[in-house]
């Protein structure tokens, strides 16, 4: 399975035209990357080809999601109509307990042996524009940019987006404490020093095996480690799109050559 994994995603680079890792740190260039046809799939997809014959277009991993991340391909899309995936920069996938989409799939699309994150595996965090990190040029984390967030959570109030603020309230559900949370812990970052990506990774094993913030050019810069499992959230979280999920890819596909060097 592994192997197969592999191949698919020197199929999809090849495809994508990638030149490869940047030779001064592996960092894929956003000039260079663009979408492949594959989506970003929920948690514990079996490989693709095998995904777009099993998945049955139920949408009961849908309608089970906590965070309301996952979205059913539309008419347009080229990657099986229906069928489940999901889009980071709208909403990550955060990991939850007991992955109740796994659960929920019918099929074995989503494998139930893929239950605890440590199984999990959805693709591997890239960063794609450098430049533009506000951890590296010193910037502070505002309002505006936490706003971001507010206006992708549809389970609050309109007053509650509006002032970017949230209560928990005793008769909240699940899903509401829950992404309410994320809101509350979101707005303890501002006016401080960017690194959403790292202090909110929901690896919860240890965050810092995912993804971890490192010296680099007199700043601090997000460093993608190999217990990343592609979910998506940090994508969600960077308010100016430094990174991006390459769907099925492993930290020895994107980071290998780089081993024993540091590839940021």
């Amino acid at each position: 399975m592994q192997e197969k994994k592999r191949r698919q995603f020197m199929r999809q680079a090849a495809g994508l035209g990638v030149l490869g890792l940047a030779a001064a740190g592996g960092i894929w260039a956003a000039k260079d990357f663009k979408r492949g046809e594959n989506r970003l799939r929920p948690p514990g997809a079996v490989e693709e080809d095998r995904f777009l014959t099993m998945c049955i277009k139920c949408g009961q991993c849908l309608q089970v999601c906590p965070y309301d991340s996952i979205k059913l391909e539309d008419i347009d899309g080229k990657a099986g109509v229906g069928t489940a995936y999901i889009d980071p920069l709208a909403r990550g996938c955060y990991l939850c307990e007991a992955f109740p989409c796994v659960l929920a799939c019918p099929t074995g699309a989503l494998d139930h042996e893929s239950n605890v994150i440590e199984k999990v595996h959805m693709g591997m965090a890239i960063v794609v524009n450098e430049s533009a990190c506000l951890a590296l040029e010193g910037k502070k984390v505002t309002k505006e940019m936490i706003g971001r967030i507010y206006d992708h959570t549809a389970v609050i109030s309109e007053s509650e987006r509006v002032n970017r603020k949230v209560e928990i309230y005793d008769n909240d559900t699940e899903k509401v404490r829950l992404q309410k949370t994320l809101l509350q812990k979101l707005n303890t970052h501002e006016g401080k020093s960017c690194n959403l990506c790292a202090d909110l990774c929901p690896f919860t094993p240890d965050p810092s095996k995912a993804i971890g913030m490192v010296d680099k050019s007199g700043g601090l810069f997000p460093e993608i480690r190999d217990a990343c499992v592609g979910c998506g959230a940090c994508v969600e979280l960077c308010p100016t799109k430094v990174l991006q999920i390459l769907p099925y890819a492993t930290y020895a596909d994107v980071y290998e050559k780089k081993k024993g060097t540091n590839h940021v």
